[in-house]
């Protein structure tokens, strides 16, 4: 017997609802690394800019492995919404905050290796190694607030509410900005200043984005009891959770150690080629947090589709979301080949570092095309919570760019490890087509015999 469906249409417009508020929520992140590099690079001094980047590369890899608390939340949510389970919705919630604040204690508790581990493995000068030290340490004091707004904004994303996401984002990237500059100039803090402007924004989100979820839920009392409604300590439920993070877990170091390893390569060739590819990989950055908003949509919206067990409209958002990818992508690319010069001219005072980074600010241009249906298939994997073929994609593509790197690096120099990248981002869309087109017939099956 087949468990009840409820049909609904996804059009361009239900796309863009989604994809356009939570783009401009996810581009301001890269933005704030843009000013936090501007910032110290008004400094003048090429050590605090690597020390930066390092600091920067360190958190994201953080942030990356923990990102399945945002993934994870987005598509377990998206489901209860689209079957119209409220109290379902409520525990996700709970669940998923709670993690994060775990997860952050024990950031902390590995904090001195992890910065020890860090200043080996990107073999840098000690000048930039010394400046990393003094950012990290202090920044690293947000990372239980950073990993509980990862389940806040995954929570508004998979109940379609990406206005409410792009608030919180801006909320904390302004303040951010603001507090940093502040700090640095203003108070003559320093690279400390930048670092102290990140933990204080995080707090200013967490307090704000709680409030707010707790006014959607319907205030305190309804929110306890939707959680009795839903057994919060549902051992099905937990597993469900950790085994569907544990598998976006793998995809997410996986991810971050690509990234890394890229930079840390950047770094043995010298400190101006770890500064140029430093400034270019944020133009990578802007474009990934557009194309993440287009990720996102397919996300809620095939997420929501096999809670609603409406096929038809899972289809269509993957459709749709990888057209405008891919009209996204292209525009983004020729946006940066035209203002590439001067806004690298801007984020640094170092004629050595603009004139590398216009070197290969060409092959960093075109990134974004390449990756297109990598970020969209990763939406929908992630919304079907499909965590483990995520993870076998992620494996698949990762030894793809290593081979790649292995060829072409000897004979290009640092163009080939750009190439390897760029084969990563290929690989892994391949991959991902193959692995839905299979899983595509059993997933509906299940569904729509009440799976």
């Amino acid at each position: 017997m087949s468990a009840k469906s409820y049909p609904f249409n996804v059009g361009h417009k239900d796309v863009w609802l989604i994809a356009l508020p939570t783009a401009v929520a996810f581009v301001t992140e890269p933005l704030v690394g843009i000013a936090d590099t501007t910032i110290v690079g008004r400094l003048g001094e090429v050590d605090l800019l690597g020390g930066l980047l390092i600091g920067g590369l360190v958190f994201d890899f953080i942030a990356a492995i923990f990102y399945f608390l945002r993934l994870s939340t987005t598509g377990l949510t998206a489901q209860a919404f689209g079957a119209r389970d409220d109290a379902s919705q409520a525990a996700h919630l709970v669940r998923a905050v709670t993690v994060g604040f775990i997860a952050g204690l024990i950031v902390l508790a590995l904090m001195v290796p992890i910065a020890e581990f860090a200043s080996v493995a990107y073999g840098a000068s000690p000048e930039v190694v010394e400046a990393f030290k003094s950012y990290f340490y202090i920044r690293v004091l947000a990372a239980p607030f950073v990993l509980m707004n990862f389940a806040l904004v995954g929570w508004f994303l998979g109940r379609g509410q990406s206005f409410v996401a792009l608030i919180l984002q801006l909320i904390l990237n302004l303040s951010n900005i603001g507090l940093s500059i502040w700090f640095t100039f203003g108070l003559d803090m320093g690279i400390a200043g930048v670092a102290w402007g990140t933990v204080a924004a995080q707090i200013i989100m967490l307090i704000v984005g709680l409030l707010w979820a707790v006014v959607q839920l319907g205030g305190h009392s309804r929110l306890l009891r939707k959680l009795g409604e839903a057994d919060l300590l549902n051992v099905v439920q937990i597993k469900r959770l950790l085994g569907l993070s544990g598998d976006i877990l793998i995809r997410s170091v996986l991810l971050s150690a690509v990234f890394s390893f890229f930079a840390s390569q950047g770094a043995r060739a010298g400190d101006d080629i770890l500064a140029a590819n430093g400034i270019l990989l944020h133009f990578l950055m802007v474009a990934a947090f557009f194309l993440d908003g287009l990720a996102a949509a397919s996300e809620q919206l095939c997420g929501k589709a096999i809670g609603a067990r409406w096929r038809p409209a899972f289809v269509d958002a993957i459709k749709l979301s990888s057209l405008w990818g891919f009209i996204l992508s292209g525009g983004l690319s020729v946006i940066f080949l035209i203002t590439g010069p001067t806004i690298i001219d801007f984020m640094t005072t170092s004629e050595v570092v603009r004139q590398t980074a216009r070197d290969y600010l060409l092959i960093a241009a075109i990134a974004p095309v390449f990756g297109v249906l990598a970020f969209v298939l990763d939406g929908v994997f992630a919304g079907a919570t499909m965590g483990s073929d995520m993870r076998n994609g992620m494996i698949v593509s990762t030894i793809i760019f290593a081979l790649v790197w292995a060829v072409l690096t000897p004979i290009l120099g640092i163009a080939g490890l750009w190439w390897a990248l760029h084969s990563f981002f290929i690989g892994r869309s391949l991959v991902f087509l193959a692995l839905l087109k299979i899983r595509m017939p059993d997933l509906f099956a299940r569904v729509e015999a009440g799976a």
